[in-house]
């Protein structure tokens, strides 16, 4: 080869090298972001891992700063559920009967619904579940119940949601909080009337109905096309619901969507109705495991009479990543916690899942978990936190169910109106995360050098609109994915 040909191969070379990106060229990119307006004042940070390298390789800005996840935490929250309860898993939901059934198929005692906190029971018809309940109750010979329909939520414990919730978050059906006997997805619809603008929303009703709830009305009447701006305040097991804000001028109705107070109670009262309503007696009042306790009463032993399993964990995290499911996400940390230790409590599952990346290598110093699906504004994660969890998650033998259950950029799910038609469409799979002025992505890029990475970029309280946010965090992916 000629001196002049060397020449010109080096130069290509060269050129190549200079085309593709560096580590330096996103780091630089997240310094210039910082100094923009709208992110001058907010805390941002960036980590990414090379899925072929170590986790001591982690780069980025800031890595270390603790922030705030958003609903990026359910990315840990199924990585781990992925891993500690496999991608195979089922809820279990049982009838119990805590008494003997007598010839005639009088059952002398109480039918218990024992919860397993399947977050997805009877989530696409309440008369279908009570219609198999109803079949296994006869197959087992019972015709009758001298006793009381008892709801059984206890696999989770009586505190519903974390202390650092938002007041406005649940009373509404996005802020659920789990239940060891979730059921319908734990909500109930209120319609109102829009007679006219400026003026009251007069509560047409719910569904289903709630008898035991005393509902003060203080909705108005918002312009046309003015949105769902209505929110639902009532605390968990509580008798009281207010109703505020707006709802737009449809010209007839408008519904809401609002969390059941208690769902164990409803369920049992819900069954028995239908039951009562079919011809099959039931003498005694509805109630739970949580009000028997309280009143010193204690069911006999018990016996199942019929077992039922939810779809794979594999399918309900897929929902969940996907349409960012705040309940399906409690429901499952809440069962990370009662596999570790045998209680479904917040505190217990925050440990399980700590303990867990911890003993894989993650420096969890300042981590802190409050919930499961990233609504408590105290949860706090730093970047490379949450790359690490990721980083590991792709070494583990189940990582594909995983995987599969991230929105891609551009396409699917939370990501599909970010990204497309620039250089990161279809090459970021990831968790979005957002609440109030906080926006986040963790999860994987596909570089254009065959290089994969686990990243997580956090963005809390930045000042602009949502798409100037956004904008910039995929010019970081574009600048990714160029390395």
């Amino acid at each position: 080869m000629s001196r002049l040909s060397s020449l010109a191969l080096l130069l290509l070379i060269c050129c190549s090298y200079a085309q593709a990106g560096s580590p330096e060229e996103v780091i630089a990119e997240m310094e210039k972001i910082q100094n923009e307006s709208a992110t001058r004042t907010a805390s941002i940070g960036l980590c990414f891992i090379p899925l072929d390298g170590e986790l001591s390789d982690a780069q980025g800005y800031r890595i270390d700063t603790g922030l705030i996840p958003a609903s990026t935490m359910k990315a840990i929250t199924t990585a781990t559920a992925n891993e500690t309860l496999g991608p195979d898993f089922t809820f279990q939901t049982r009838l119990e009967t805590a008494g003997t059934v007598n010839e005639a198929g009088t059952l002398n005692g109480h039918l218990i619904v024992r919860g397993g906190g399947d977050p997805t029971l009877a989530e696409s018809g309440i008369s279908s579940t009570f219609s198999k309940w109803k079949a296994a109750m006869l197959e087992a010979g019972i015709k009758k119940i001298e006793g009381s329909i008892v709801g059984d939520a206890s696999i989770f414990g009586t505190k519903r949601v974390s202390d650092s919730w938002p007041w406005n978050d649940f009373g509404n059906y996005y802020g659920s909080g789990p239940c060891g006997l979730t059921f319908h997805q734990n909500q109930f619809f209120a319609s109102f009337s829009t007679p006219s603008v400026g003026g009251p929303a007069p509560l047409i009703g719910t569904d289903p109905k709630l008898p035991d709830v005393k509902f003060f009305n203080e909705m108005r009447v918002g312009s046309s096309g003015s949105g769902d701006n209505g929110y639902i305040y009532g605390a968990p097991y509580g008798k009281t619901i207010y109703l505020r804000g707006t709802v737009p001028n449809t010209g007839s109705s408008f519904t809401i969507k609002g969390a059941l107070p208690d769902p164990a109670f409803f369920c049992a009262r819900a069954f028995t109705k239908y039951l009562s309503g079919g011809g099959f007696e039931v003498t005694g009042d509805p109630t739970t495991i949580r009000l028997m306790t309280d009143a010193g009463e204690s069911p006999a032993a018990r016996k199942i009479i019929h077992e039922q399993e939810s779809s794979s964990l594999k399918d309900i995290m897929y929902s969940t990543n996907m349409k960012s499911v705040n309940l399906r996400a409690e429901c499952i940390f809440r069962m990370i916690g009662h596999d570790a230790s045998g209680k479904g409590t917040i505190d217990a599952s925050a440990k399980a899942v700590r303990d867990h990346w911890s003993a894989k290598g993650v420096d969890m110093t300042g981590y802190y978990m409050d919930d499961g699906a990233g609504l408590s504004r105290a949860n706090t994660v730093t970047p490379r936190q949450m790359a690490g969890i990721l980083y590991l998650a792709a070494q583990g033998n189940d990582f594909d169910a995983f995987k599969y259950t991230l929105p891609v950029a551009g396409q699917s799910g939370t990501l599909r109106s970010i990204g497309g038609g620039t250089a990161a469409s279809g090459r970021v799979r990831a968790k979005s995360g957002t609440i109030g002025r906080v926006r986040n992505y963790a999860g994987y890029l596909d570089a254009r050098s065959g290089k994969k990475y686990a990243f997580a970029i956090f963005m809390t309280n930045y000042s602009g609109d949502l798409s100037t946010i956004k904008s910039r965090i995929v010019r970081v992916w574009s600048k990714m994915v160029a390395m």
